[in-house]
């Protein structure tokens, strides 16, 4: 089975001359909440590794899981979130079962143990060093309608084909790149860059076990090329970071150093950042890049805001349309959102302030 057509990459040149943000000045901030801290980080004391599921042994099938945690003033693992999978559910489980049983040596601030926040781990579960396996011919027979469902245009067959392989909860990781990168093509016609964007991070996630040096700075520019586009602009910086490693990135480093001062001085500009977001399987996360922000043009019903900072962690309700301000020595922010499914709503960051 062949890796999907990848189209050829833009010069980067002619991308980034169009760097833009969105901006909306009619938030006035109210309701502030101010808070102060500071912490020494966490040391793991005992980190169990997952155990690989049987049954995708038996079938060498690989995937991974992406989780989000707290390390509490015992120094225990808890409020474990799953924030993104390679789409089979006996993984996940591995995963967040192994988590669940880590320990550490708790952060400290003023001599007094507290909980750490920001805590992210990825486990792969792998068993060819050299790649992940094939897919099943049941999958590529599927994946073949699809792909040309989609260049016939016929959407209606496409998404019932789509619905169909992703009804599979145990699935190769082969599958769950194969299947992503096509739905970010569908995204891409219909032009939904954020659909688009989610589907190729998708992807990323497993970018270490591709061969393919050329599809890898593919996959990781488009990324990045969205993830500005979406004042994305954290994600972007990590993105940035891994595309650097490239050899094959070598000739384009100039112009995306270049690229990646541009972004800094739009975080550091006087403009709001707007991002749109949309409840999906019970929250909503992104990573902030200023200290005081606001929801606003909730179609739908939000409950909950959980904001996870490396040195502090607090969960509010949210009251209609209300804004938070982050002590500034708060450091790596990012905000869980939980409410209805499909309830949307705008992220604005609001300008930085001396």
């Amino acid at each position: 089975m062949q890796v999907p057509h990848l189209r050829k990459m833009l010069i980067i040149t002619l991308f980034f001359t169009h760097l833009s943000y969105a901006q909306d000045n009619s938030v006035k901030p109210d309701n502030l909440s101010k808070h102060l801290s500071t912490i020494i980080a966490p040391e793991p004391i005992k980190r169990v590794n997952p155990k690989y599921p049987k049954n995708a042994a038996r079938s060498s099938r690989e995937g991974w899981a992406r989780l989000s945690f707290v390390i509490d003033k015992e120094g225990n693992v808890n409020n474990i979130l799953v924030t993104e999978t390679s789409g089979s559910k006996d993984f996940t489980n591995a995963a967040v079962k192994a988590a669940k049983q880590w320990k550490y040596k708790p952060a400290m601030e003023n001599g007094k143990p507290v909980q750490q926040c920001v805590n992210s781990v990825q486990m792969d579960f792998r068993m060819n060093k050299n790649g992940t396996t094939g897919a099943s011919r049941k999958f590529i027979s599927k994946y073949k309608k699809a792909q040309q469902a989609l260049a016939d245009k016929d959407y209606i067959a496409l998404e019932k084909q789509l619905a169909s392989m992703k009804k599979n909860k145990y699935m190769h990781l082969s599958e769950n790149n194969y299947l992503h990168l096509l739905s970010a093509e569908y995204a891409k016609e219909q032009g939904q860059k954020g659909k688009q964007l989610s589907h190729l991070n998708r992807v990323a996630m497993s970018i270490v076990t591709m061969s393919n040096e050329q599809q890898k700075l593919s996959i990781l520019y488009q990324v990045l090329i969205l993830q500005i586009e979406l004042n994305k602009f954290k994600a972007a910086h990590v993105t940035y970071e891994k595309l650097i490693t490239l050899p094959s990135a070598e000739p384009y480093l100039e112009q995306l150093e270049k690229t990646m001062t541009q972004v800094n001085e739009v975080i550091t500009g006087d403009k709001n950042l707007i991002l749109d977001a949309t409840i999906n399987k019970g929250f909503w996360t992104a990573e902030l890049v200023r200290n005081e922000f606001s929801l606003m043009a909730v179609e739908g019903a939000l409950h909950t805001l959980d904001v996870r900072c490396a040195n502090k962690r607090h969960v509010y309700t949210i009251e209609e349309e209300s804004t938070w301000k982050i002590p500034a020595n708060w450091e790596n922010c990012s905000i869980y959102v939980f409410g209805e499914a499909k309830t949307s709503f705008k992220l604005v960051e609001h300008p930085l302030k001396s």
